[in-house]
């Protein structure tokens, strides 16, 4: 095995140091933990901010301790008008308010400390607090975590869609959801609790199960096995520059997963992935083929190999 998951977590031999090295996934109902929730300016944590932070420490089913303050940027925090219609966080609030992120993300840091993470689609946040932890040099933010989110999706299989606001509705503990750090984790809590008097063990086991472990390198992968949310389904994708992944390995990953790999670049192409320090090169034919047909209306995505192995990533941690 060279491309494969393992307990939710993508393994990339040759490429592995550029995948964010965070925790496990445990699903299980604890006693002590830090709940967690951030809000942002977007979904990227390559191109949006976090906006604000807000956490509580649990000890014994109590909670102990809470943390809550916006972040401000040393150069740009605008917010998007839709994000500010969202959840009411302006940027002259920010600039007003708010701490400059050295400062809260190594007071948030501090708090989490060892704990095990909580959260509602956790994984998100995980990435934005990893990536902000690792600019100022901060021990690495690799702690164990808990789903809420996949607990939602074991204990209401039937349903469509399973956001905190639906649960919290489902479960009569408010109508509303105020979207903003702390709130939103205190919320969270009340949805964990809900699910920790109702879930069975076998429930729980079955949860368990959920999380993905596959070699996308087989000869025999089981399209069940992928689950659901597979980035490369239907996608026709190129491999140029200078890629880490061993690249027949990567080939057959994509063919696994309902993708297709190709030579060249062409108008149909979905995906040009690129070594990390290729996309200023002049010399490479791909780049440059997918700059012309791009000026001509082809929709070809132009990706680092970190920015495609973290899809990857996030996928197998889905």
């Amino acid at each position: 095995m060279s491309i494969y998951v393992k307990n939710g977590i993508l393994h990339v031999s040759g490429a592995q140091d550029k995948l964010r090295q965070k925790g496990q996934e445990i699903p299980d109902f604890l006693s002590n933990y830090t709940m967690l929730d951030i809000e942002t300016t977007g979904l990227s944590p390559y191109r949006d901010r976090i906006t604000e932070l807000g956490a509580v420490k649990v000890r014994n089913g109590q909670i102990v301790d809470q943390y809550t303050n916006l972040i401000k940027f040393p150069k740009n925090n605008k917010v998007p008008a839709f994000i500010t219609k969202l959840n009411g966080i302006t940027e002259e609030q920010i600039v007003n308010e708010g701490i400059p992120a050295e400062q809260a993300i190594k007071e948030f840091r501090e708090f989490i400390d060892d704990d095990i993470i909580i959260g509602y689609n956790v994984n998100f946040d995980l990435n934005f607090l990893y990536d902000l932890s690792q600019k100022y040099k901060l021990p690495i933010l690799n702690n164990d975590y808990v789903d809420v989110l996949r607990l939602a999706r074991a204990y209401y299989p039937r349903e469509r869609h399973n956001r905190l606001i639906d649960c919290m509705q489902r479960a009569g503990i408010a109508q509303v959801e105020e979207h903003h750090g702390l709130a939103d984790s205190l919320d969270t809590i009340k949805v964990y609790n809900d699910f920790s008097a109702h879930f069975t063990d076998d429930l729980l086991e079955a949860t368990r199960n959920k999380i993905k472990n596959v070699d996308l390198t087989s000869d025999d992968v089981d399209y069940i096995d992928l689950g659901f949310r597979n980035p490369v389904q239907n996608k026709n994708i190129v491999l140029s520059g200078h890629i880490h992944m061993d690249e027949q390995d990567a080939d057959k990953m994509i063919g696994n997963m309902g993708g297709k790999a190709e030579d060249k670049v062409n108008p149909m192409t979905n995906y040009l992935i690129m070594g990390d320090y290729d996309f200023f090169r002049k010399d490479n034919e791909d780049l440059n083929t997918a700059r012309e047909l791009i000026k001509d209306g082809a929709k070809i995505k132009r990706l680092s190999e970190s920015f495609f192995l973290g899809m990857l990533d996030d996928w197998a941690r889905s």
